[in-house]
């Protein structure tokens, strides 16, 4: 069978140099923000010969964040899933414990050191978008488990206002990134006073458990009178 004369990919496996270019931008976008790197930049770093191959791949530089975002989506939600289907008891409850660990520690457990440190400086960076311009709002990647938790969070903290449980989603999010930072740190110590990482990441999701359970008070808060 002859191959197609026409140069459109026929899977949706991308090139090899569109994945070096991915894995290239996150790791800068991550080290020095969205703004702070050209397309020029990404290509040269990536070993790229034409100039033009973010645009060739991605169109825009929008696109090649938008790709960025969307590449370790499937691995991540693959995962979840696993861990939220065994996480369900008889009549398919799971507790938010269960839910906090299925929805972070598969970065940790899918994820080597290089890719979790560059997945988190980029997610990072994209805390800073407004809600319309993240690229979770435009992504066309299926993710039944991550919007599975997130609904199943969202019943079990109902009586927070629906901004506010966004705003304990975003902060949960950046404990948890900056965390991986941390772990970084500790686990190159000689006198850590962690000396597996199960006890620190029990830790780390008992904070962000904590974050979620803490009362809302944005109504009744009264300031301190100033003497």
């Amino acid at each position: 069978m002859t191959k197609p004369k026409n140069n459109k990919r026929t899977s949706n496996v991308p090139a090899k140099g569109a994945v070096k270019l991915m894995e290239t931008a996150e790791r800068l976008f991550g080290e020095h923000g969205i703004d702070g790197v050209s397309l020029r930049q990404i290509v040269s770093a990536a070993g790229q010969a034409n100039s033009s191959a973010v645009q060739h791949h991605f169109g825009t530089k929008q696109g090649l964040v938008q790709a960025v975002y969307d590449m370790r989506l499937p691995e991540l939600d693959r995962s979840r899933q696993r861990r939220l289907d065994a996480a369900k008891d008889s009549n398919g409850y799971v507790s938010v414990p269960q839910l906090l660990a299925t929805m972070y520690m598969p970065v940790v457990e899918e994820f080597d050191e290089v890719a979790q440190k560059s997945f988190a400086l980029f997610s990072s960076r994209l805390l800073q978008f407004e809600e319309a311009e993240h690229p979770h709002m435009h992504t066309k990647v299926p993710q039944p488990a991550y919007n599975d938790i997130i609904e199943r969070l969202a019943a079990h903290f109902s009586y927070l206002p629906q901004e506010v449980l966004v705003l304990r989603l975003r902060l949960s999010s950046e404990l948890f990134f900056g965390a991986l930072s941390e772990w970084r740190r500790l686990a190159r110590m000689a006198n850590s006073p962690y000396k597996t990482p199960e006890p620190f990441w029990n830790e780390v999701l008992q904070s962000i458990e904590a974050l979620f359970r803490l009362p809302y008070t944005g109504a009744t808060y009264q300031p301190l009178n100033k003497k």
